[in-house]
């Protein structure tokens, strides 16, 4: 429009601040730099925009992605928590989430530290989609320790945002965000929380969205759990396994059937010498020290030595079975 047009519309004032913004900013110059760093855009009438943002009270006008935008026809659930989340909540997302993948549900999330990316990753791990709602612009990576991941997420799912390229994420910009994350899935799923914490405004917008509430029970005298545990009394669902969540959404007759990950887990440890198999059989997924793993294998009647028992746990280290942490050594889930 000529300038004429446009005071005649906003006023001298206004005509004045949106010319200034018309020289700084050019429409071919935007659209260039987002062919440049493969960055897509939908909005609120095109048939690609996601059908479950139309129905929630504050759609965002449109979306910038990479990747593929998640379709409407396939379950989703949005799993999150604690940036600093304890060894109980890790090994809870890294279930749930591979199972879910494995059974085709997408998982949503916000490629945060802590629950969103342990989740998201374990997703990909297992050979599923998940798509990250980011607090900034499509075209910036934030966390910066989470670059593998978001590479990752733009080849086997997408990242998504309200906010232009070259945003740089601010505290003020993760809030409304938190409403698209929960507005693209069918359930919310609080892996791990405090009593005071951020993922539980998501729990709030998912509630005036119609969503479905579960969370994963904790101990009472854990902190981290105080926010799943809050949520359970107020009326929240409860999911100790992700079959309790599939079961409620009555999603069995359309996902494939769960593969046999023991059958094939038993598989592959037949290949372990069998010191390693007996030091693999008493690892659990929360930590153990080596101490605690020699009382385990004493109480089944083991016959292996300190040096065996040494040998095994490097071994299963060595081919991915196990991993170490401060001394304390866990079984870790082996995705093939």
């Amino acid at each position: 429009m000529p300038k004429e047009q446009l005071e005649a519309v906003l006023g001298k004032r206004g005509c004045e601040r949106f010319m200034q913004h018309r020289e700084r900013c050019k429409p071919e110059t935007v659209w260039s730099y987002l062919a440049q760093k493969g960055v897509s855009y939908t909005y609120c009438q095109a048939s690609d925009f996601p059908r479950r943002l139309t129905e929630i009270p504050d759609p965002p006008f449109g979306l910038f992605y990479k990747g593929k935008i998640p379709a409407d026809n396939v379950p989703a659930v949005a799993m999150i928590g604690a940036r600093k989340c304890s060894e109980y909540g890790r090994c809870m997302a890294e279930q749930f989430a591979a199972e879910f993948a494995s059974r085709g549900i997408n998982v949503i999330s916000g490629m945060a530290m802590g629950i969103d990316g342990i989740s998201q990753s374990a997703a990909l791990k297992a050979g599923g989609s998940s798509y990250a709602v980011l607090g900034g612009g499509v075209d910036i990576v934030y966390p910066r320790t989470n670059e593998t991941l978001y590479t990752h997420l733009v080849k086997q799912g997408g990242v998504l945002s309200e906010y232009p390229p070259q945003m740089e994420p601010r505290p003020s910009l993760f809030p409304p965000r938190n409403r698209i994350i929960s507005a693209l899935s069918d359930v919310v799923l609080v892996v791990e929380a405090r009593g005071k914490s951020g993922t539980l405004i998501t729990v709030d917008m998912a509630l005036e969205q119609g969503r479905e509430v579960y969370a994963i029970p904790g101990r009472c005298t854990d902190s981290l759990s105080m926010g799943c545990n809050s949520l359970l009394r107020q009326g929240a669902a409860v999911a100790t396994v992700p079959e309790d969540i599939i079961e409620d959404m009555c999603w069995e007759n359309i996902l494939p059937k769960p593969t046999a990950g023991t059958a094939s887990t038993k598989v592959l440890t037949e290949k372990l010498s069998t010191a390693a198999q007996e030091v693999y059989a008493v690892l659990d997924t929360l930590p153990s020290t080596q101490d605690e793993i020699v009382t385990k294998l004493r109480a089944q009647k083991s016959i292996c030595t300190i040096t065996q028992i040494c040998q095994g746990l490097v071994e299963l280290e060595l081919k991915g079975f196990a991993v170490c942490h401060n001394g304390q050594y866990k079984s870790i889930c082996v995705l093939y």
